[in-house]
């Protein structure tokens, strides 16, 4: 971006030297890189950040230069200057493609004059490097340089047809822009279209058909809104930078559409005559400027610096933000044009800078070492790893990147999914709401090279939408996996695996992590023989177990059994204790009782001890299944399960009275919860 030091006072009474206002931009974040002469004035050049679409204005630098150096931003008149001529007007726009064109809008300006350009506006683009078309073409790229949003002027009476058509190029489409080179388009390229075709690749250059001339009497005046990842992509496709498109594709100021027009339009009646008809508008821009919660205590923890509350209201104003104070706390919204600032720490970063960073003094702080190097949800890792290697198991990495098809395998357990908004491919489409997608390809991928039998896990991240707290969230989760065969021991012969050892396996796991396990049924579709994973005496459920459906495993060309688990690790690292601590051997003998239970046999056995721990009684020390029994003596559709309980205090031996009472109630309470019977 270059800068004129004489076109700068335009907007700012300045009496500094060019070398002090080049020192402040750069200082203030605007680097100035090199200064030209020319004529009788300087030309700075400027390194502008790809955040900081706003400073590629002149107004934008205005500003910066007006907050730094604490001097008063005049701004030009956006009004429209003139009488506008009521008639029905000649163009209609239509919007096809609003998602890449939200806003367009155009004015028609009849009986102009158009000739060369002589005046102070030429001379100003020629300063910082344009050439010099035509009074016309001149003030659309004065206007470009001056408040930094792209305009362009067709010749009305040379576009076909009434309509202004904004869609998508069709394929093998071309255009002959005004650099006189003819270009093809494709699809996924905007473009503005009459009823002959193409007349302006939209946001980078316009067409030579309908290019304004000094034979052209009549104009329509463009100003729009386009998405910037569209112009970017055309642009780097078409092999064609312009001034326009490098500002479309960082991003314009969506509020001053219709303002800049309006300037355009009352320079061009200055300039050139002319008569002004109505606006003609498609689409509009709808969007929220979200209020941030600025503490000036927090700006001072973070620069180390005392503030004073006035000066930083002051700096946040001038730079354009809305500044509301009240009961202490103050409220930041910034404005259409800084849609980098969206944090705390952004506003932070603004009064920083215009302090100057130079202001700030450097502090060595004290180190302290950190005595515990590894945080909980590390070793927590650490342990998982530790134990699942040592059953067998071998990790796998997986993409965090999948397909919308795979991140949403299983919708009951899935939550709302993060899109991206410009995808590498449609297999990178979402960020994994689970790991039982990559597990899956994993598994396939191996299958496919012959390594049949496999024992898999992947530690990772799952991603998804919490509107409640914060837009994104994520959530660190533990998946594994068996399928082919297994050899339990040098004596026993291989065979396939099954639920039951993917249990095993888990119930190892959380052994090793000192934490009760409990499964319970759990549909989940596409999942079958499907369990809920709960742990502790709270029985709080952390994930699922079953087996993969066939439907699901063709998906992914898989042939042979899949048994896979997803536990979430958030819930273990909860209750996981770090600190090993010594427990004496008790003093005095334990008591054990045995329950047999008489129950249908859909009645889990996990229920049976969810209800026995649900006794609150100091003396029960352990509660466990021995037995399960079905057969003879045992009516048909029933069990018999058999519960060891386990009674003891270690500062006495306990009294028959005692054990007998507790055990009385265990019954009690399994009669009543679960209208069970004994044997």
């Amino acid at each position: 971006m270059k800068l004129s030091y004489n076109w700068l006072k335009d907007y700012v009474k300045i009496k500094e030297s060019y070398e002090k206002i080049a020192e402040g931009l750069t200082m203030s974040g605007s680097e100035v890189g090199a200064i030209e002469e020319y004529q009788n004035d300087k030309i700075m050049e400027l390194e502008i950040t790809s955040n900081r679409p706003d400073c590629l204005n002149m107004i934008g630098l205005a500003r910066e230069v007006s907050v730094v150096f604490e001097k008063e931003l005049l701004l030009p008149d956006m009004k429209l200057s003139g009488a506008i001529k009521t008639k029905q007007p000649s163009i209609v726009c239509v919007i096809k493609s609003k998602k890449l064109c939200p806003l367009y809008t155009g004015r028609i300006i009849e009986n102009i004059n158009v000739k060369e350009s002589f005046g102070k506006i030429g001379d100003k683009i020629f300063s910082i490097g344009l050439r010099k078309v035509n009074n016309v073409v001149d003030i659309t790229n004065f206007c470009l340089m001056e408040i930094g949003q792209p305009l362009h002027a067709f010749d009305l009476d040379k576009i076909k047809g009434n309509t202004i058509i904004i869609r998508e190029a069709e394929k093998n489409e071309k255009i002959i822009t005004i650099d006189d080179v003819e270009r093809e388009l494709e699809p996924g390229m905007l473009v503005i279209a009459d009823d002959g075709g193409p007349i302006a690749v939209a946001g980078v250059m316009g067409g030579k058909r309908t290019e304004v001339t000094e034979k052209t009497k009549n104009i329509l005046l463009e100003s729009a809104y386009f998405e910037p990842i569209s112009v970017r992509r055309t642009a780097r496709k078409l092999t064609l930078s312009t001034d326009s498109s490098y500002r479309f594709e960082r991003g314009v100021d969506k509020d001053m559409v219709i303002p800049s027009a309006n300037r355009a339009v009352s320079l061009i009646i200055k300039e050139s005559g002319g008569e002004i008809t109505e606006l003609i508008q498609a689409g509009a821009i709808d969007y929220d400027k979200v209020p941030i919660n600025f503490r000036i205590k927090m700006a001072e923890k973070v620069l180390g610096i005392a503030l004073d509350p006035k000066r930083v209201e002051k700096i946040l104003k001038s730079l354009g933000m809305t500044v509301e104070t009240k009961d202490g706390a103050i409220r930041v919204t910034p404005p259409g044009f800084r849609e980098d600032i969206r944090s705390e720490v952004d506003v932070i970063e603004e009064v920083a800078r215009i302090i100057g960073y130079s202001n700030i003094p450097a502090k060595f702080e004290r180190f302290v070492p950190q005595i515990e190097r590894k945080e909980k949800s590390r070793k927590v890792d650490e342990k998982i790893r530790n134990l699942i290697t040592s059953l067998g198991f071998q990790e796998i990495m997986t993409y965090s990147l999948v397909n919308e098809k795979g991140a949403g395998i299983f919708p009951e357990i899935n939550k709302p999914q993060v899109s991206l908004k410009n995808p590498l491919s449609e297999q990178h489409q979402v960020l994994t709401s689970n790991l039982i997608d990559g597990m899956l390809k994993s598994i396939s991928w191996n299958i496919n090279r012959k390594n049949n039998n496999l024992s898999l896990f992947e530690i990772g991240k799952a991603y998804y939408v919490q509107k409640e707290k914060r837009p994104y969230n994520e959530d660190a989760l533990l998946c594994f996996a068996l399928t082919g065969t297994v050899r339990k021991s040098w004596h026993e012969k291989d065979r396939d695996a099954d639920f039951y050892d993917l249990k095993g396996c888990i119930e190892a796991l959380f052994d090793g992590l000192k934490m009760e396990t409990y499964f319970f049924d759990k549909k989940i579709k596409g999942v079958l023989n499907s369990s809920a994973i709960n742990i502790g005496k709270e029985m709080k459920e952390v994930g699922f177990a079953g087996e993969i459906s066939g439907k699901i495993l063709k998906g992914y060309g898989i042939t042979q059994k899949v048994f896979l688990c997803q536990i979430t690790i958030q819930e273990i690292i909860e209750k996981f204790i770090l600190e090993k601590k010594y427990t004496q051997i008790p003093k005095f003998p334990f008591s054990s009782r045995d329950i047999s239970v008489l129950c249908d046999e859909t009645l889990q056995a996990g229920k049976i001890l969810k209800s026995v721990n649900s006794v609150k009684n100091k003396i029960i020390r352990d509660v466990r299944i021995n037995d399960i029994y079905k057969g003879e003596q045992i009516d048909s559709g029933k069990k018999s399960v058999m519960i060891s309980i386990s009674y003891g205090q270690e500062d006495r031996t306990l009294t028959e009275e005692e054990i007998e009472a507790a055990h009385n109630t265990i019954k009690t309470t399994l009669s009543s919860a679960l209208g069970v019977s004994f044997r």
